[in-house]
This record gives structure tokens, C-alpha cells and sequence, in this order.
């Protein structure tokens, strides 16, 4: 096997003729029995082909699912510059295309467009700008707010907590806790009185004046309930900015929610990429995005964008009360079907590496199928990423992995912590850009080049800052490099 794979059939040095793509699979299978693996169908969105057998490779996993495919969870990898962002954003605007809703969490910055990565894509598709958090706060800045009602109250208590202890780097104890919930209330309290929405500035101050009842219902003196609660003050100070705008989140998460997007459009870019990497402003950042979405953007719609409560309900048994949904006389829908949805993670290895938001992304991840979506991350290698069992419980969710090409080290600890075949390994170092190894469920595809169109090059080359291709007409950079091999 090693010795097959390591033929000139995956590894061209020259790439004369374009073979054309076609889902034809009985006779080419026939021709590569031994090795071609089965075909995921022609329902989905295009990659590229499948070099083994030159069939067209269209993956979906909604259209997939269940057929081999337990989920529509995807993390992608390889070392930089061989294809991941390439993909990822053709793959997400040909799913656009299928009638996907697709978010986001963009962190890599063009320095020479000076905006994400995903901007362009972004634009092109809907017209509209990504949704930038700036440091500081600016006019055009987005700002969102923990204590939003569209958040849920536990889910505010969680959040709030969650950001706390990513500031303090260590979790809040039992004392902390009880009189950080009473904060809470109060701070709900004191802002309906005042006929407005709290903020976490409401919170901080709260907690540096707990109310002597409260204190007593707890069996607390009021002097130590402030005691308990005052260290999660000075985080909130922190990171908020308290009286002055010096905070790691001041414009951010400080005041009400300023989004100013649809969330309802095809196609939306959450622009990190002036929030410092790795930093505790980016990581508290991320999970406040994430249960925002979980709360406002992943509620349950209708491909005819209708909510499941005006669709009618038909009976299936009248024994068991059984029942499902039918169509919509306002739309004129004939049947009920979830719109599926896409999150997209760029350096991704920020949320898998920080314990907190693992756990997060693995309430994403656990309940994707029920939520009708796919979750894609994209990291360099895995040894960027911890050892936890948040961690590994997170990659183990992910049932679609695609591996570029990598250098010696990262490949063979790849194919041993996701459990690939031996020959895997040196099979990964081989891979050119462009092409990748997919594993789909319990199928492996060893060559999968992606393909992109002429209107798609634009908007997918994020080399420009190292090229010399990015000074030059758009012409000069037709045959790409995922299109045409170089020696």
C-alpha cells in the first residue's frame, strides 16, 4: 500500500490536461476496485475530484447524513499555505448557494486589505460588512451585551460567571458565586426601575454594594457578602473599563447590543482580527459570540424563513399523539424543514485550547444534529491544541476531518491522536497544495484536490502580503495554484 501511494498519481509534477468533472462512478470505480472508495453521491456542494478515480467529489453533510455520516461536524488542518482557507471559504459559499446559513468567527487578518480574511467573501455575496469588534469602541464598532434579553437568565448567570473566571484564570468559589447571582438580580432590578437594560457595569456595582437584606438571607453579614463578590468586581473593572475606557473589552461588552446586522442573512462575518490572538479579551470575546448565537441565531426556522409555531401540525397516530409539521398558509410552504446551518472557526485552536470554551463548542458540536448544523473548524496541527478531555471529547464530535499536507512530526502525531492508518502518515507529507486527504465517517479519500472557479480566486487567495502575484493584474493569476501543479 505505502508503495502505491506513493506513485506520481497523487503527486503530479505536471498537470497538463484538466480532465472534466463527472459523477459517473460504475465504470470508473471498476478501473480502481482495489482502492476506490465509495462515492458520497452528486447531492451537495463541489470540492473538486477525487484523484484516484477522477470522479467529481461533492460533499454535504446534511445531504449525507445518516448514510455513513453520523454528523456534519468538520475540523480542517495543515500546515500554512496548502489550501485550508481556500476551502473552507468555497466551500461555505457554494453551500450559500444550496440554501445554507453560514456565521463566521473570523481571526485572520489581511494586513494589506487591512480587514478579515472573510470580508471579501462576505461582500460579494450579500452586499454587506463583516461585524467588526474594535478595542476601545469606535461609531462603526459592534458591542454586545451579556445581559441582553434576547439571552435567556440562566444562560446570562453562566455567561457572566464564564467571563469572570476567564479574567480571574481560576474558577469562582461557592461565596463568589451566591453573590455574584445576587448582583445579578439586582442589577436587573435597578435597571427596569430606571427603564432600561442592564449592563455588567450594573453587575460590578452591585457587587460592590450588596444590599444588607440579601446579605442576611444568606446568613451573611452585608460586609462579608462584599467580601465575597468584591475580587469579581475588579475583573468586571478590568475588562469593562470601570470609570475610564482602559479596559480589554471597553467598546465591546460594555453597554447595550449594537450588532447592526441581520441576523437572518445568508452569509455573516464576525471580524476579530483587531482583537488581540490567544488573549483573555479574545477568548471571553468568542464565548459571549457563541452563546449569543446559540440563544438568537440558532432558533428554530423554516427553509421559507417561517418559525415552527404557523406551521400546521399533521397527526401521524392518533394513539400516541404523535405529530409533525406540515406547511405554512403564510408562506406557502408545503412542509416544515429546519434550515440548516454552518459555523465557521477560523484558528480554531483558541477555543479548543481554552477549557471553557471547549466545553462551549462541545454543546455546539453534541447537538448539531438536532439544531440542524454543521460546525467547522480550522486549525494548523493538532499540537497546537491541549491534551484535555474537553479537548478530545471536542475532536472526537467531528466526523468529517481534512488533512493537507504537513511536515514529519505534525503528520505522524495527527495520524496517531486521530487514530488514521500508519501509512497515513507519510502519505500527509506527500500531499501537495491543493489536495488533501478527506476521512468522511469511516471512509477514507487519500487524494481530494480542490477546485476553484475563476470568480472564486479573488476572493480565496490570503497570500498576498508573501506573493508577488498580489501586485499584479487580475488576469496573472488565473491558473491557480490548486488548478495547476508546479515542479
Amino acid at each position: 500500500m505505502n508503495g502505491l501511494l506513493g506513485k506520481a498519481l497523487l503527486n503530479p509534477r505536471h498537470q497538463t490536461v484538466r480532465r472534466p468533472l463527472h459523477t459517473a462512478t460504475t465504470t470508473s470505480q471498476s478501473l480502481y476496485l482495489p482502492i476506490a472508495p465509495p462515492t458520497l453521491g452528486n447531492a451537495g456542494a463541489v470540492v473538486g475530484r477525487e484523484l484516484y478515480s477522477g470522479k467529481a467529489f461533492v460533499y454535504c453533510p446534511f445531504s449525507t447524513f445518516g448514510d455513513g455520516l453520523p454528523g456534519g461536524n468538520m475540523i480542517v488542518m495543515g500546515d500554512t499555505g496548502r489550501g485550508k482557507s481556500a476551502l473552507t471559504k468555497t466551500y461555505a459559499a457554494r453551500q450559500v448557494r444550496l440554501g445554507r446559513q453560514v456565521v463566521v468567527l473570523d481571526t485572520k487578518e489581511q494586513a494589506e486589505r487591512q480587514e478579515g480574511e472573510w470580508a471579501a467573501l462576505g461582500r460579494a455575496i450579500t452586499g454587506r460588512e463583516p461585524v467588526r469588534f474594535t478595542p476601545g469602541g469606535s461609531s462603526s464598532g459592534a458591542r454586545i451585551n451579556p445581559l441582553d434579553p434576547a439571552i435567556s437568565g440562566k444562560r446570562q448567570a453562566e455567561l457572566v460567571r464564564t467571563l469572570i473566571e476567564l479574567g480571574l484564570g481560576e474558577r469562582l468559589d461557592e461565596f463568589a458565586g451566591s453573590a455574584l447571582r445576587i448582583a445579578l438580580r439586582r442589577a436587573h432590578r435597578q435597571a427596569g426601575h430606571e427603564g432600561r437594560t442592564a449592563v455588567l457595569g450594573d453587575v460590578a456595582a452591585a457587587l460592590r454594594d450588596p444590599d444588607a437584606a440579601e446579605a442576611r438571607a444568606k446568613q451573611r453579614s452585608r460586609e462579608q457578602l462584599l467580601a465575597d463578590g468584591l475580587e469579581a468586581s475588579y475583573v468586571v473593572d478590568r475588562l469593562c473599563g470601570g470609570t475610564d475606557s482602559s479596559g480589554d473589552l471597553t467598546g465591546m461588552l460594555d453597554g447595550p447590543t449594537s450588532i447592526g446586522v441581520d441576523l437572518g442573512t445568508d452569509l455573516i462575518t464576525f471580524d476579530l482580527t483587531r482583537i488581540p490572538s490567544g488573549s483573555v479579551a479574545m477568548t471571553i470575546l468568542v464565548a459571549v459570540i457563541a452563546v449569543f448565537l446559540e440563544e438568537v441565531w440558532l432558533r428554530p426556522v423554516c427553509e421559507c424563513g417561517a418559525a415552527p409555531g404557523v406551521h400546521r401540525r399533521n397527526p401521524l397516530s392518533t394513539g400516541s399523539g404523535a405529530w409533525d409539521l406540515g406547511g405554512c398558509a403564510d408562506t406557502g410552504c408545503h412542509r416544515y424543514v429546519q434550515r440548516k446551518r454552518i459555523l465557521v472557526c477560523e484558528e480554531a485552536w483558541h477555543i479548543l485550547g481554552t477549557p471553557q470554551l471547549a466545553l462551549l463548542l462541545e454543546k455546539f458540536l453534541k447537538f448539531a444534529r438536532g439544531l440542524g448544523l454543521s460546525c467547522v473548524l480550522i486549525v494548523h496541527h493538532l499540537s497546537d491544541v491541549d491534551d484535555s478531555p474537553k479537548t478530545q471529547a471536542a475532536l472526537k464530535m467531528a466526523d468529517t476531518i481534512v488533512v493537507y499536507s504537513m511536515k514529519h512530526a505534525e503528520a505522524r502525531a495527527t495520524a496517531d491522536r486521530l487514530g488514521l492508518p500508519t501509512w497515513t502518515a507519510e502519505h500527509i507529507m506527500r500531499l501537495r497544495r491543493g489536495i488533501a486527504l478527506w476521512k468522511v465517517g469511516d471512509t477514507l479519500y487519500p487524494g481530494v484536490q480542490h477546485l476553484l472557479t475563476e470568480a472564486e480566486q479573488h476572493l480565496c487567495f490570503s497570500s498576498g502580503s508573501m506573493s508577488d502575484l498580489a501586485a499584479t493584474a487580475p488576469q496573472a493569476v488565473r491558473p491557480t495554484a490548486h488548478q495547476q501543479e508546479r515542479p
